[in-house]
């Protein structure tokens, strides 16, 4: 009786054969995660980013104060001639440098408009009130703004139409914009509408 010879797989081999395609297929599972991984990453951060550039990093913190030169009498000649305000870190933001050469201020009114912060320290004014010293706005710590509009000249950022320093003054039922840009971070915008002015120190609401 003549036996056929007859060749075929054994167990070891399939085995071999099956745990390579294993290792292949955990390879090309780990490059995918991994890739889903950093485009989820990615994605976080550019949210994340997007975010806290539409949020303001800076709060007024309670009321704006506002100093008059005169009351009563021809309305033209009431004149806002200080502001005074704080402001404080907002919630979850990273601290704020306010020092003139990372935050920029402007003023505007219906007759002028110009930067109002800068080096020469005369027209606005930042001070810590429980700040370590430093010019960093911190989470828990205040600091005071006063902006004195008679410090204007025409040597300064503001630019009156006209080169009339009465241009510069905000007048009873005129509306203004004090913007505070922060090198990140959305403008903190305070728009005010003075109202009919009977006392030289009066809250802006």
């Amino acid at each position: 009786m003549k036996l056929n010879k007859r060749s075929g797989m054994t167990g070891l081999e399939t085995a071999i054969i099956l745990v390579a395609f294993v290792i292949t297929a955990a390879a090309f599972a780990f490059v995918v995660l991994n890739m889903g991984f950093l485009t989820a990453e990615k994605a976080q951060s550019v949210i994340s980013s997007g975010m806290s550039e539409a949020s303001s990093a800076l709060l007024v913190d309670s009321g704006v104060v506002g100093q008059f030169a005169s009351t009563g009498g021809d309305q033209a000649d009431i004149d806002l001639s200080k502001l005074t305000f704080y402001i404080k870190l907002s919630q979850g933001h990273e601290p704020v440098d306010l020092d003139d050469s990372k935050l920029v201020a402007t003023y505007t009114n219906p007759r002028c408009h110009g930067e109002i912060y800068n080096a020469n320290g005369t027209i606005m004014t930042i001070q810590g009130v429980n700040s370590d010293g430093d010019s960093l706005c911190e989470t828990g710590e205040k600091f005071k703004v006063t902006i004195d509009f008679t410090a204007i000249n025409m040597t300064t950022g503001v630019d009156p139409a006209q080169g009339s320093m009465d241009n510069v003054y905000t007048h009873p039922y005129e509306e203004f914009r004090i913007e505070l840009r922060p090198s990140a971070g959305a403008v903190l915008t305070i728009e005010r509408q003075l109202p009919a002015v009977y006392s030289t120190i009066m809250v802006l609401e």
